[in-house]
This record gives C-alpha cells, structure tokens and sequence, in this order.
C-alpha cells in the first residue's frame, strides 16, 4: 500500500468549527454595509459597476455570469488514499478543493406575442469540471466512466476544463408558447444539480452522483398544456453524457410534466415527473448498446413561508451484458430547509440508495444500500456570497465496505465550502 503522502493536513476540523461559527456570528450581526449587502455580484459590490446595466448589454438582452465555490472536507476515519468515496465532488480529505469557476454568456428567450431567440454558453474549470465532462466533447474514449480522482497520486491535479452548456432555443407563440432548444445541456433529471449556487449542501446524494446524467446533447421542446399551471417537455438526446453520434450513437426519448399549485409562499406545491429511456454504450470500453431508462418523480411543498419539504423517488433499471436480467436501482430523498432570516438557513438531507446489482456504486457486482444523512446551514452575509456547513454521516448494508479505502461500511464527514457570485 502506498504511503501517505507528505502534504500538510490542513485545518482541522476544530479550526473549521470556530471559522463557521465565528461567521454565523458575524451573519447575525451583519455589520456589512446596505450597499455591499445589498449588491448581486463581487463585482458590483467592489466597484459599484454592474457590467449587465449597460446600455448595449441591456438593449441586447445579454447577461454575463460568473462564480466560484471552494471547499474543504474532513474524513474523521483519515483513509490512507485520502479520498471519501463513495462520496464525490468533494471527494478528498484534508486537502482544499478549487471546485468551479463557471463563467457563462446568456440571452434568455422572452415569451411574448412574438417569436424571440436565446442561447446560453457555459464554460467550467474546477475539480467539479470531470463530472460534466462528456464523451466526444471533452471525452474521447468511449469506455471511459465518470472519474473522481486519481487514486494513484493523490497529490495530482484535479482541475478540469468543460463546457457543460452551449445551446440556442427558439421561442414561438403558438399554443400557449413553445419553445425549442438544441445543443449540450444540463439534464432535466432528478433535482441536485452541479451548479454550485443552486444546490443547498456542498456534498451531493448518491442519487444525484451514481442514478443520474449529468448533461445531454440533443433537442428539447417544451410548451404548456391546456390545464392550469401544467407543462411538458419532450424530446431526443444522445445517450447520457454524450456528446457526439460518433462514439455513443444511442439517441434517446427524455421527457417530463411539471405542476403547480399556483400558490406562493406557504401552501405553494409543484410536483415534476421526468424520465428517460434509450440505449447507452456499455461499460467497460465495450460498445454494446445497452436498453437504459430511468424516471425521477420530484414533490416540493412550502409547509410554512419559512419551512420547505422536497421529497424526491427515481428508479432506474438496464440490461447487463451477459445477464438476461435488468440491473435496478433505486433511490428515495428527503430535504427539509427553516430559513431563520434572511441571512441563515438551516438544512436536512436523508437519503436511501439501492444498488441492486452492485454496478452504480462500488462496481463489484455486490449488491448493497446506501445511506446517508446530512446536516447543514447556508450562511449569506451578503447576496453573492454563501457560506455552506454541512456534517455528513455514510454507511452501507450488504457485502461491501465502500469508505475509508475499502475498509469500514461507515464514515463521518464534515465540510465547508464558500460559494461567491463574482459577476
């Protein structure tokens, strides 16, 4: 086994403890000024420019946008490969992770009585980056599968380029508003997502990191449905993280139906049911084509103005090579968020994950659950900066011992990350 490696470890968590703590402190102080508070971007808080008030920007409907989220996670076990899987995007322990820097160029569509076009571009460099990679664009190996780090040399960098965006949508005003996007995009699957400032905890459900596609290429048309507050999204991607029809040619159906109650504030409910189906490469650098589908049902409900729910159930299930029968895989999630004030929240997540077959998570054909609970705040002194604690304990049931490399069925995180809105 290989030593461990040399580097310092970093604050511990004790140190990590009083930081947040002494910015809880400060968040209910708030001793920052109306107009560092008050402004939306680093930029404008700094300068008291906002580079989206121009004139040209504004006549053109453009927005220019940028953030970066940075974070540190401890592992109470210390595993000798440094690493907290199967935990990933902060994958590592005892070492800072730069996770993104998103910059991205947007004209969004404007329903109107006329027809209107948008586009959006994204480009992302971070430790985050590997995991909106997609074959045929920053990928071109075929068989090569999502990475979280290299475990070999845990001194290695871990920054990435990708372009999890680029896409032009049309919007035309026929039955209600339809609107036509096509390019790369983020999945409309599940309700994590990896852009850091939409996402209320630094980690991520085993869901969202082993059920679930992070992106899409391929069209998409959306449009409302003669019933109140009702709509649906149809169309055709290729595969799951796919890029290009050269390597993965396995176009698939995605869609989806949101709902809404119409109400705002306490008593607001939405309900989104998405799914898709198609076949994807198989694993391992074989390119047998695969049956895949997958559905996630997602129900947000606010009990009260300040107390939130999101229950969240997917299912997933493929054909396996070799096995007549479908591997299945299962998760169901629960959020539960109190906003205290207008500077901090504080958050719940639980989880269930079933890996039937063993082939998501650990990838030893053992099939297994996974468990998770996680306990964290949202700290925002200011509108573009947030501040995210979070504790975090991991076990498994089954014949598998994923954490602390290979050698316990439990661990126990704790991690904080600053996520700041710089344009």
């Amino acid at each position: 086994m290989r030593a461990k490696s040399g580097f310092s470890s970093g604050p511990g968590p004790v140190a990590i403890a009083l930081l947040v703590g002494s910015s809880t402190g400060f968040a209910f102080q708030n001793p920052v000024p109306d107009s560092l508070r008050e402004s939306e971007s680093l930029i404008e808080a700094l300068s008291g420019y906002d580079p989206n008030g121009t004139e040209l920007m504004e006549r053109l409907r453009l927005k220019l946008g940028a953030w970066v989220d940075a974070g540190y996670t401890h592992n109470f076990d210390d595993p000798r490969n440094r690493q907290n899987l199967p935990v990933t995007f902060n994958s590592w322990t005892r070492r800072f992770l730069f996770n993104q820097f998103n910059l991205y160029l947007e004209r969004a569509i404007k329903p109107a009585d006329r027809w209107d076009f948008g586009f959006r571009f994204d480009v992302m460099v971070g430790s985050d980056s590997q995991f909106t990679q997609a074959l045929g664009l920053e990928i071109s190996d075929a068989g090569r599968q999502k990475i979280v780090g290299d475990t070999d040399h845990p001194n290695h960098n871990l920054t990435r380029l990708a372009f999890p965006q680029i896409y032009g949508e049309i919007y035309m005003p026929y039955l209600g508003g339809v609107t036509l996007k096509g390019g790369h995009f983020y999945t409309l699957i599940g309700y994590e997502v990896v852009t850091a400032p939409d996402n209320f905890f630094y980690s991520h459900a085993y869901t969202m990191q082993y059920g679930e596609p992070f992106t899409h290429t391929g069209v998409l048309l959306s449009f409302n449905l003669p019933l109140p507050n009702l709509s649906m999204t149809v169309g055709a991607v290729n595969g799951w993280d796919s890029f290009s029809s050269d390597i993965d040619d396995a176009w698939n159906f995605i869609g989806g139906l949101s709902w809404s109650n119409g109400v705002e504030g306490a008593g607001a409910l939405s309900v989104s049911l998405s799914a898709i189906h198609g076949t994807v490469a198989g694993y391992h650098g074989k390119m047998d084509h695969l049956t895949r589908s997958l559905y996630s049902l997602v129900v947000s409900y606010d009990l009260t103005e300040k107390l939130h729910l999101v229950l969240q159930h997917d299912h997933g299930w493929e054909e396996q090579l070799g096995d007549e029968n479908d591997a299945h895989w299962y998760g169901l999630n629960g959020y539960l968020t109190y906003d205290l004030n207008r500077i901090f929240s504080l958050g719940a997540r639980m989880e269930w994950f079933r890996d039937d077959e063993g082939i998501r998570v650990v990838g030893d054909g053992e099939p297994a659950s996974f468990y998770e609970m996680t306990f964290g705040a949202n700290i925002k002194p200011t509108n573009w900066i947030n501040i995210r604690p979070e504790i975090r304990y991991d076990w498994a049931e089954g014949n598998v011992q994923p954490y602390d490399d290979r050698s316990q069925d439990d661990q126990l995180l704790f991690a904080v990350d600053l996520v700041v809105n710089l344009l």
